[in-house]
């Protein structure tokens, strides 16, 4: 299994102790990777933000207040595999992998920038109180939420419901929030002002509920190898994982090309 043979640190004990009784953690990026890495990662970050930004202003409120990167995006520069390989951070892995007891499986990075809705707050999609599951996950899994913006009360913080009662988790740019979400009722606070931008990394095992489910989201197979040809061998494993599933496990409903996510209704929604 991996690392089982490795030890985790004083600190890595209690991010996990934390989010087994609390059911998240929030610290730091900078607690995690190095101090070089979290410079390049927040100010790319913050830069696809700013074009996301303008992208959002093109849209009408009646369009739309969310928007995404394209994986496609991420993929076709390569500057911005920083954004996709961070999530493979090894410190990270180990915590994930010690956290579901299981192999680790990577699903890949998601930036998501959100705007405040004049006149009314805008409880639709992520800022609905959901679980995770991803692909049918039936194991415990990890949700990854770094902040690229400064989040306030009043600016959509990711939120907790515990006990029926909410828990707002504001932050400055670098702000790290590790939860799981398919155990913790969550979503994303509607904005009362302004714009909220953040990155999610998400780990399960490899052994999802639904196979079918895992072949085409969000990269191809060779995307994935484009950008992790020069990480180390665990690494690679970690996010190559979808590889073992057969493209004939596609039933009709799911487009059967690596790469596009045309699933009809029951896909349980990202936050």
């Amino acid at each position: 299994m991996l690392f089982r043979s490795q030890t985790l640190t004083g600190f890595q004990q209690k991010i996990i102790s934390t989010i087994t009784s609390q059911g998240y953690w929030q610290g730091s990026i900078d607690s995690l990777l190095p101090a070089e890495a979290v410079d390049q990662l927040l100010c790319r970050g913050q830069q696809l933000s700013q074009q996301l930004s303008q992208q959002l202003e093109q849209q009408d409120h009646s369009h739309s207040n969310t928007v995404a990167l394209n994986p496609s995006e991420i993929l076709n520069d390569i500057n911005n595999w920083v954004i996709y390989q961070a999530g493979l951070n090894e410190q990270l892995l180990k915590i994930a992998h010690h956290y579901i007891r299981l192999p680790v499986a990577y699903h890949g990075a998601e930036i998501r920038l959100s705007r405040a809705v004049p006149g009314r707050l805008d409880w639709t999609g992520p800022r609905v109180p959901h679980y995770d599951a991803e692909e049918g996950q039936i194991y415990p899994m990890l949700k990854a939420v770094l902040y690229l913006s400064d989040v306030t009360e009043n600016t959509g913080p990711f939120t907790l419901i515990k006990d029926g009662h909410p828990i707002t988790l504001p932050g400055k740019p670098g702000t790290l929030i590790l939860a799981d979400t398919s155990l913790t009722l969550h979503h994303g606070m509607p904005l009362r002002h302004g714009k909220r931008s953040v990155l999610f990394w998400t780990y399960t095992s490899r052994r999802p509920h639904y196979p079918h489910r895992c072949i085409i989201w969000p990269h191809s197979h060779w995307a994935v190898r484009q950008m992790t040809s020069s990480l180390s061998a665990n690494q690679q494993q970690v996010a190559r994982w979808r590889e073992a599933f057969l493209m004939v496990l596609c039933p009709v409903k799911y487009h059967p090309l690596p790469g596009l996510n045309l699933m009809i209704r029951d896909r349980n929604n990202l936050v």
